[in-house]
Parts: C-alpha cells; structure tokens; sequence
C-alpha cells in the first residue's frame, strides 16, 4: 500500500493541490483522500480511486499505477520460479560471482547479472541453482520469465507480453493494465520500487528485449541468461557479465555418475571415459547421454560410447527424442540467429583440422581482410558459438565443430568448400616457408608457387615471431600436412617438411619431425622430383640418427648421396656429406667424420658459400678435438669463426663455432677462456630459439665451473640444463645431469 500511498501524494503534490482541493475537484471526502496518502485507509473503492485520476487528470501509466492500490494492498508475493535443477554440478566460480554482485549492490541499487554461454553450456541450471538457494534473501517474492530469444519455433517474447505477466503476478487486474507499452514499463518500476524481488529473465535475445523488464530503484535482483553477449546490459546498466565454459573432467563425471548411477558407472570405467571424451564437458550432451542411458537400463554403456566414437554422425547420437534434448536442434537456433557473413563463416571454420585458429588464418579461409574476418568472429564470439581464449586466437567446443562441419556441407557448394580449404593449406605452407627462411637467413632451397587468391600468408618479422608462431601452430600444422597428403597436394606437403625442419631440430623434436619427413619422401617420390626426394631423404637419415637408429640412418643418406651425385646436387650433396659427419660420430670414427667434412666444406667453397663452409670446417674442428688434436682444433673453429666474422654471419653457425672454442678450451684446461666462449654463445642460442643446442652449452658452462670449484655457479649451470633437458624429453640426458647435481648440493648444504 505505501508504494500507492507515495504515489498519490505525489501526483497530487505535482498538480499542485491541497488535500482539500483535490477533495472539491473529486467529490471524495479530506478524510479518504488523508487516509489512503497515510495508509491508514486500506481496499479504497475503484471509484474513488477513478475520481481521484480524473480530477488529477492522470496518464495512462500514473492513472494504472493509483488504480492497483486496491490490489497492492494486500502486498501478493509471486513465487514464479521453476524447480530447481535436480543434479546441479561444480559451478563454484559462477555462483559466487553472481553471490558477489548482489552484495555489491549493497540494496542501494538493482542487482543485474547477465550469464553468457553457448547453447547447452549449462546457463538456466546456473540461474535457476542459484535463485532456489537464494530465494529466501528476497521476501518480496520471485518472477521468472523464458523470453524465448533462440526459439526456432517462435519469435523472441515481446516486452510487453512479459510486463504485463508480471504486473498480474504482482496482484494488478489485466482489467487494470494501461495498453501503451511505455505505461506498462512506468507501472512496473512504480510497483517495484523499494521492494526486494528476485527476477530470472531466461534466454533472452539482446540487452533491447531485457532493459523495459529491470525493476524500479530498489534491492532487487536480476538474472539474466542469453546465448549472446549483452555488452549493451554491462555497458549502460552495470550488469555483471558471468560467462559459462565445458564442465571440467571432475564436475563432467560426478555429472554423468550422478545419472547413471555409481555402480553402473563404476561396471564400466572405460566407457564412462569415453562418453566423458565425447561430450566435452558440454552439460546438455552430458544430460542426453544420461538420458539415453537411463532409458535402456539393460543396455551396455559401450553401446551408446561405440555409437558415439563415429565423428561423422556423433550429432545424430546426441538426440533424445524431444526438441530441448536434441543438441542439433539447440546449435540450430544459436545458428540460425546470426546474419549471412557470420553464418558462412560459421561453416567455413568446420574445415578446419583443429578448433584452435588466428584471425589471419581465418581471413585467408575466408578470403576477407583480416579486419572484416576480425568482425566476423566477434559476431560469433558474442553468439558463444566460439571464444576467444587469449587475444587474437579463436577456439570451438568439439561438438560445436562437428555442427559446423555439417552446416558447411549443407549450404557451402562443392567448389567452394574446395577453395577455401587450398586458401587455409596455402596459408600455412607460406607462412611457414616464411618462418624457415628467417630462422635459415637465407633462400628457401625449393620455391613454390604463389597461393591462391584471396590467400594472404604471414610473415614473422624476426627469428623470434619466427619460432614463436611455429611453436603456437605447431599441432595444427601437422595436421595440415596430413590434410594436404589426403588431397594429393603433394608439392605443399613435402615443402611444409622442408619449412619444419629447422624448427623441430632447434626444439629437439626429433620424432614429430620424422612423422612430417617420412610424409614428405612420400609425396616427393608421388611427384617423382630428385631432388625433393634426396632432400627429405636427407632428413630422415638425420631425424634416425638423433633417435639412435644408426642402420636407418645410413639407408636414407647413402640414397640421398647417391640421388645428388648422380644428378649433380652439389649443394645437396654438401649438407648430406655434413650430417654423415654426424653418423660416423655416432661410430666414433672420428677420422671418417673428418673425411665428411672436409668434402663439404670443399663443395661449399666451390659453390661461393663461405658461411656452410665455415660450418663444415667447425665440424672438423669438432672431431680434431675428439681425436684429441686440440692445436688443429683450435685453428680450424678460429679459422672458422673468422669467416663468419668477414661476413654477417649467420646466428646457428657463430653458435656452434663459440661453443666448439669454449670445448676446447675446457678440454685444455683453459677455463677463463672456456667460460667466455660458451657464455657468447647462451644469448645467441636464445636469439634463434636454438633450445637443443643451448642445453648442451649450459652443460659444458656447468662442468667449466665445476672443474674453477665455483661450486654455487656449477649447481646453477647444471639445473638450467637439467630443465631443459627435462621439457625436450631427452632422458638420457636428464639423468646424467642428475647424477652430478645430487653429490654437488649435498657438499653445498
């Protein structure tokens, strides 16, 4: 009653009238018109209250608002709220975010919060979980509404419609509701003003469909759920934004069990991993497997995880019968919401052989510019149909992914689909080729053809975006590479080897480099190119070599010396005499390793190429040492580095020489001079990314200050190295770097 109360005074205070004027205009008595501004006076007659708007001459909206004094009296409390969900799991994050952001209100002011996610990321379990617990912090009742933004089958509910449900949960008569949709909203926030209520506004389309349902200044809280961003909501009304991801493993599982049951689930451990695998965290898919499962109590749960495990129709496998369990169908209506560019590029990234993508990829995919590819994803960033989990990167849930695939199938024609997917190969292979010949400082060996239209690769700008964007595209790349060969691109499949390489050597990864290799010799052989094949056969004889398989090795680079020799590969034929070298070491035949480099290194002078040759005489060097020949040694890396140093030398090169001169010196006894070569060579080694390399050196700076008793920089030195070793898998290593760290820290301590 002293909402209306006010708001009598009010409208009778802003004609500008005394109580007894109101009462001579009206014709209702000072003592009505007294009582019910105090509230004293309780159920005033309709047409008293009719004669008080007319004499007031009242607007629709203030006329409805003074109408409901009789009904508001009796001050009803709506309990609109739906059950809550039954298996409601994790969450905590969420649910204190949306606990903080009431208190902060602090009652001063409305309460909103705007939870985001995809479709079937969990939203209305959230709201609904949270509103039950809460329900009793709001005496003034509860509102619910499903604003219906993402139904297929109907349009998004009308403000209006919502409003006036409300307001006759509130206790006002429809009889009593103004038409005009302006007096509608003036009357909600009248009656709601200074009171406590908790509204739940669910699914709805954007921020315009949420704003004319906010309650009046009061305590009041709001929950709202939309499959898009409502950025407008947190701009102009402070909403905070709660944004929904995958359940994790734990959560996922005490989910799916919690359906099933703990024995059933419990019977069949590995299944329940696998559907867990198939779901992706995603709760809707979670609760239609459950669903499914629970319905054929008698069935095995390897049936519905073998059913599932075909990718091409695991979507058909997420149907339980009704609309609101069929994760097509929900997918469907976040899809069919988003305008014609966004949708296209919706199906486009359903080509992709990973959900985890850059926007300059995306702008070759999509033959946009990188801007309008940029706004494309935002659209479907604020449709939560992908997300951003760092800045610039893109990322779709699996299943999400699959739906994708199938709408690109669907609508994108044959030729297009075929287009797009040579645009993202050619992306890759280029900007790969890019990389390479930053981190190589010079020509690729083999070129190839421009790409495509509308395909506009990348180009690092540095050995460090260099090894930097093949680091963050490595997965994918592969995966490319297995694409390309799948389509008989042959050429772009054994360059994208070639543009690997350096990268996988500097990172020690010897074995992804042999998957990508061993597909490389296969495409050069389907091309039938000598010399595409002698190269990669070259790599392969290396890649064998760093993994300890000595006899693979030597096949692969006697066909390789053999394919350049008989077709006069001179160049070729230097680098395959440079990693025989590295064979006969592994012999230690070091005289032969000798001979090796010697012939490369002549090669590499009759070719103009001071910097290869300079190489090749470090390796010289190298074995010199091993031979325990330090004087000559010694003059071959100086001679070496030298050459280097008359040109701009290139990083790897300078590395290696500075390291062989700080070896030799340690292995003379000359430990200043040990420790001011291989400590020249750490920041180069970082510089080009050269991890491998830069462990050994940090072993032999290790043993150097061992040997001067500098006991604290030793222990240093050698758990640098252990580290790396450690994050490049290379165990032998790691354990021989152990065993002189364990007595050292001890005699430390």
């Amino acid at each position: 009653m002293g909402d209306q109360c006010a708001a009598l005074r009010r409208f009778r205070l802003r004609a500008g009238l005394t109580q007894e004027a109101l009462a001579e205009r009206s014709g209702v008595s000072v003592r009505t018109i007294r009582g019910l501004e105090t509230g004293n006076r309780r159920n005033p007659q309709r047409s008293s209250l009719r004669q008080l708007a007319d004499a007031l001459e009242l607007p629709d909206g203030d006329r409805a608002e003074l109408m409901s004094a009789e009904q508001a009296s009796a001050k009803v409390v709506p309990r609109q709220l739906p059950p809550p969900p039954r298996r409601f799991t994790g969450r905590h994050r969420e649910l204190a975010e949306l606990t903080d952001a009431v208190r902060a209100a602090d009652g001063d002011a409305v309460a909103v919060s705007a939870v985001g996610g995809a479709g079937g990321i969990g939203k209305t379990w959230l709201a609904l979980h949270w509103a039950h617990r809460h329900a009793d912090d709001f005496p003034d009742g509860q509102l619910y509404a499903n604003l219906r933004g993402f139904d297929v089958s109907s349009s998004p509910v009308r403000p209006e419609v919502v409003l006036r449900a409300f307001l006759e949960a509130l206790g006002v008569p429809s009889a009593s509701l103004p038409l005009e949709a302006g007096a509608l909203h003036g009357l909600f926030r009248s009656l709601t003003e200074g009171r406590r209520l908790l509204v739940v506004l669910d699914n709805a389309r954007d921020t315009e469909q949420v704003v004319p349902l906010l309650p009046g200044r009061s305590a009041s809280a709001v929950l709202v759920t939309s499959r898009n961003r409502l950025t407008g909501l947190v701009a102009t009304h402070g909403a905070t934004a709660v944004e929904l991801d995958v359940l994790n493993r734990d959560d996922a599982r005490q989910l799916l069990v919690g359906h099933v049951g703990r024995h059933r689930a419990d019977g069949e451990p590995g299944s329940v991993a696998e559907l867990l695998d198939h779901c992706s965290g995603l709760p809707l898919a979670l609760g239609i497997v459950a669903a499914r499962v629970t319905g054929h109590p008698g069935f095995p749960l390897h049936a519905l995880a073998e059913e599932l495990r075909n990718t091409a129709a695991r979507l058909d496998g997420f149907d339980a019968g009704e609309f609101t369990a069929n994760l097509r169908a929900v997918f469907s209506a976040s899809y069919s919401a988003l305008d014609a560019g966004a949708a296209r590029l919706f199906g486009l990234l359903g080509l992709l052989p990973s959900p985890d993508v850059g926007v300059p990829v995306v702008a070759s995919l999509a033959a946009r510019p990188v801007p309008a590819a940029r706004r494309l994803l935002r659209a479907l960033e604020h449709a939560h149909l992908v997300h951003q989990p760092q800045p610039g990167r893109y990322r779709m849930h699996d299943l999400t992914a699959l739906y994708a695939a199938e709408r690109a199938r669907a609508v994108l024609p044959a030729h297009d689909r075929a287009a797009a997917l040579e645009r993202l190969v050619d992306h890759y292979v280029h900007t790969t080729i890019a990389a390479d010949r930053m981190l190589r400082d010079r020509p690729a060996v083999l070129e190839l053809g421009a790409p495509g239209p509308g395909c506009v690769p990348e180009v690092p700008r540095d050995i460090g975006a260099a090894m930097t964007w093949l680091a963050t595209e490595h997965d994918i790349l592969l995966e490319i590479q297995a694409l390309a060969a799948a389509q008989g691109w042959h050429a772009r499949v054994w360059r994208l080897a070639q543009g690997l390489g350096i990268f996988h050597w500097r990172r020690g990864m010897f074995e992804e480099n042999l998957v990508s290799s061993q597909r490389a010799l296969a495409a050069a052989e389907a091309l039938n190119e000598p010399e595409a094949i002698a190269i990669t056969a070259r790599n392969l004889g290396y890649d064998h070599l760093k993994l300890g398989r000595h006899a693979e090795a030597a096949g692969y680079l006697e066909r390789a010396r053999l394919i350049n020799e008989e077709h006069g590969f001179t160049e070729a034929l230097a680098h395959t005499y440079g990693v025989l070298t590295h064979l006969a070491e592994r012999g230690n035949d070091h005289r032969t390793a000798v001979g090796y480099a010697l012939k490369s290194a002549r090669l590499f002078r009759s070719l103009g190429k001071p910097d290869d040759e300079a190489n090749a005489l470090n390796a010289m060097g190298w074995h010199q040492v091993m031979l325990g020949e330090f004087d000559t040694a010694r003059e071959l890396c100086t001679r070496a580095l030298g050459m280097l140093g008359e040109g701009r030398g290139r990083g790897k090169e300078v590395c290696a020489v500075l390291h062989s001169l700080g070896y030799i010196a340690k292995k003379t006894g000359q430990y200043a001079e040990a420790l001011w070569h291989l400590r020249r060579s750490i920041p180069l080694y970082e510089e080009i990314g050269d991890e491998f390399a830069e462990a050994n050196a940090w072993e032999d700076i290790a043993e150097v200050h061992a040997a001067m008793g500098n006991t604290r920089e030793a222990e240093h030195a050698w758990r640098t190295a252990l580290t790396m070793f450690e994050s490049q898998n290379r165990i032998a290593d790691a354990h021989r770097v152990s065993a002189r760290l364990s007595p050292l820290v001890h005699s430390i301590v």
